[in-house]
């Protein structure tokens, strides 16, 4: 009943959850104001009475006695008969219900942080929290990751679009199975890149800011709700600023299937993991995923990390999402990773630079 992507707390009453579960039909149940958080909700009587429910059935004495409540600022005893503090992101330390049992990617932490006190301070994964999950299988996905290099490959100066020579490798990869889902960095018109690939009528580009695309199939996949961009580290001092990813799900309309895609451009300078470090960027990415991320979820998350596979942002990552494929460009910086297993890939591969100064990577799977 808790959605763990909101980073607030909430102070319910006591008398609105009694009434939220003896009360029949429809309606709203008001949440009251937290002045230590200064927030204000509205949640619907189904959701109060369900947080209501677990929490007495972990703690029938809570609403009786107090319980003790932590936030932002550590935890604390709550006295009061009248409140009590439903925690909805993930303390260091809780006594509160936090119910993962319906989405096995919710976010969870250890409370460790790296780059503490920075805005791109990570929090450390629980140590049994993972991306990593057993895929059923049966349908078939083609993906592709490609930075573009577009100052120079577009760059009127330079190379002017080189005859569309990017859309033509784009073309080609698509000849033997149509490619379902592609990300692109340094892209500034995800359009141009469909148009000089010939797919402008059968798929879509969303995404420009922070120069990073993804485009999907667009008569086999649905667009569920809208793409998120989500800041996630910032390059170090006197480069380019702050680096991001892009998470759009989408709905397979045949089978119901749902993809959960994400596309990442890391911090510069290569390796480092920007002014945070690998472990904090590794972190920001996989919680932005978990807060995303449905529990039936195929998770493709690619891109050019600028982290190479010894550095510590990917060795970070494989530790809680399947590293599927590593390109070469920049000692290898470009990969693919899945919550599906290793043993879903069914094909990777390279397909060269089509004009860019790296490589497009490309696998089909199963999920």
């Amino acid at each position: 009943a808790c959605n763990p992507s909101q980073p607030y707390s909430v102070a319910i009453s006591a008398q609105a959850l009694a009434q939220a579960i003896l009360a029949k039909g429809q309606g709203i149940a008001p949440v009251y104001h937290n002045s230590a958080l200064h927030t204000n909700m509205m949640m619907s009587k189904a959701t109060v009475a369900s947080i209501a429910c677990v929490l007495l059935s972990q703690s029938p004495s809570a609403l009786a006695s107090g319980v003790e409540t932590c936030g932002v600022g550590g935890c604390r005893s709550e006295n009061s008969q009248d409140h009590v503090l439903l925690q909805l992101n993930s303390p260091a330390r809780t006594k509160l219900v936090q119910s993962h049992s319906a989405n096995p990617f919710a976010w969870q932490t250890s409370g460790n942080t790296a780059a503490a006190g920075q805005w791109c301070e990570g929090q450390e994964p629980a140590p049994e929290w993972s991306l990593k999950s057993s895929c059923l299988g049966g349908l078939d996905i083609k993906v592709m990751t490609y930075n573009l290099f577009w100052w120079n490959l577009f760059g009127q100066q330079f190379q002017n679009g080189n005859g569309g020579s990017a859309g033509k490798l784009i073309q080609a990869s698509g000849v033997d199975a149509p490619l379902d889902f592609m990300v692109f960095q340094e892209c500034e018109d995800g359009n141009r890149v469909l148009r000089d690939a010939g797919l402008e009528a059968t798929h879509a580009a969303l995404g420009i800011q922070h120069a990073i695309a993804l485009a999907y199939r667009k008569d086999v996949w649905r667009l569920e709700g809208s793409d998120v961009l989500v800041d996630v580290a910032e390059d170090q001092p006197g480069l380019w600023g702050r680096r991001s990813l892009l998470l759009a799900r989408f709905k397979h309309v045949a089978s119901g299937k749902t993809v959960l895609l994400a596309n990442h451009h890391g911090p510069l300078v290569v390796g480092s993991g920007g002014i945070c470090g690998g472990k904090a960027t590794a972190w920001n990415i996989l919680r932005a995923i978990a807060e995303h991320a449905q529990a039936d979820d195929a998770i493709v998350l690619m891109g050019d990390f600028n982290s190479e596979a010894s550095s510590e942002t990917v060795q970070t990552l494989d530790r809680y999402i399947n590293r599927h494929y590593t390109g070469v460009s920049f000692r290898g910086v470009d990969h693919i990773f899945s919550s599906c297993e290793t043993m879903h890939i069914k094909e990777v591969k390279n397909l060269g630079n089509g004009g860019s100064d790296h490589d497009a990577l490309a696998e089909v799977l199963t999920i």
